[in-house]
């Protein structure tokens, strides 16, 4: 059976591929500027973009969400404001109100093939059960509602590999939906579990995968902010009630700016409580990012010096994915700086070959604008 050599290839030995990503930056040019997040009645619609670049811009920047990314066709399907509409109009896209889709999904439970946290929860303890020489489902922490009492969700993880074979095995770790509307990523963690386990012993690739690697799956990064997107919420943050008023929708954290990796360090995330990318009072305040955070660490040694200039060395093996939607991007360090990381090279060819198989735009995350504190 083929055998693949272990990648080596890894900056800081976690790697960000953003595969499809939609985030909120801040400070995006004419985007940041612009109030975005008005509060109001929405619709549904297509919006018709200038130029690929812009629709990009739009679906990672935007304070609106984004339920289909048509690029081939011209068009983003969004669910907007009156107030968005304007300044995306004000951007060159002629916006267009799409009936059929308003009729047919309104929110989350139109949605049959999506997961509620419960149902993923359900079916990665199945696998676990089913599987038991190929699965574990464990609990590495808790959500913010969990540690404070208000019910919440345990941080867990399904590890696949087959435990007969001995390791040590290059890992993959996959973290999910740490941006709660983001209702795909999750989804697609789970049906990439129930391949590797439904076709071990006659699929080749699924076998040669569990004999000879190790898979981790955070499949809910964000349980408690994907049960608020779950009634049909755009809620991106967790649900921290300590920031921005306890019953506000625009509370919480936006986990992806609170890790402690260069955390607030250059324009890339909000100090306020408010906005949509506020990265927390500080450094891996929020229980969900120290159960990924830690998580990470157990996995992935360091073996980089302690300067950005570092690379990692070439018998460093691993890759991590955090999963996005719906940029239809493969993104890799550094976010923070333009300055291309030690790893620069290798990181660039996996990104480019990763966007090789479906197509995805691949880049330097700084690329699309500055991030800091993210995974």
């Amino acid at each position: 059976m083929k055998r693949w050599k272990p990648i080596s290839i890894i900056a800081s030995l976690v790697m960000l591929v953003a595969l499809i990503a939609t985030s909120t930056p801040y400070g995006e040019g004419n985007l940041a500027q612009a109030d975005t997040s008005a509060q109001g009645d929405t619709v549904i619609v297509r919006a018709y973009f200038p130029s690929l670049e812009l629709a990009h811009k739009v679906v990672i920047s935007f304070e609106a969400e984004t339920l289909e990314s048509e690029y081939e066709t011209g068009y983003l399907v969004m669910q907007v404001t009156q107030d968005q509409i304007a300044v995306l109009t004000n951007l060159g896209f002629r916006v267009e109100g799409d009936e059929q889709y308003t009729l047919s999904t309104m929110s989350i439970p139109s949605y049959p093939c999506y997961r509620t946290v419960e149902e993923t929860f359900a079916t990665a303890q199945a696998i676990a059960n089913d599987h038991p020489n190929l699965a574990t489902w464990t609990d590495q922490g808790n959500s913010w509602e969990k540690s404070a009492g208000l019910g919440g969700y345990d941080m867990m993880v399904l590890r696949l590999t087959n435990s007969a074979i001995p390791g040590p095995k290059p890992k993959l770790f996959i973290t999910g939906a740490i941006h709660a509307r983001e209702y795909t990523t999750a989804e697609l963690a789970t049906r990439f579990a129930e391949y590797l386990v439904d076709n071990y012993g006659t699929d080749a690739d699924a076998t040669w995968i569990l004999d000879y690697h190790e898979v981790h799956l955070m499949l809910h990064t964000n349980p408690d902010g994907r049960k608020k997107a779950e009634t049909g919420l755009s809620w991106r943050k967790n649900t921290n009630q300590n920031y921005c008023g306890a019953t506000s929708n625009n509370r919480g954290a936006d986990l992806n700016r609170n890790f402690e990796f260069q955390w607030a360090c250059c324009g890339g995330s909000s100090g306020d409580p408010c906005e949509a990318t506020y990265r927390g009072p500080s450094a891996a305040s929020e229980p969900e990012t120290q159960a990924a955070q830690n998580y990470m660490r157990a996995q992935f040694p360091d073996q980089r010096a302690s300067s950005l200039t570092s690379p990692a060395p070439n018998d460093a093996t691993g890759v991590y994915i955090d999963l996005h939607s719906s940029g239809r991007l493969v993104l890799w360090p550094w976010g923070f700086t333009s300055t291309v990381p030690p790893n620069g090279t290798q990181l660039q060819t996996l990104g480019r070959k990763f966007a090789y198989w479906n197509n995805h735009t691949p880049q330097q995350a700084i690329g699309l604008y500055p991030t800091d504190g993210t995974t």
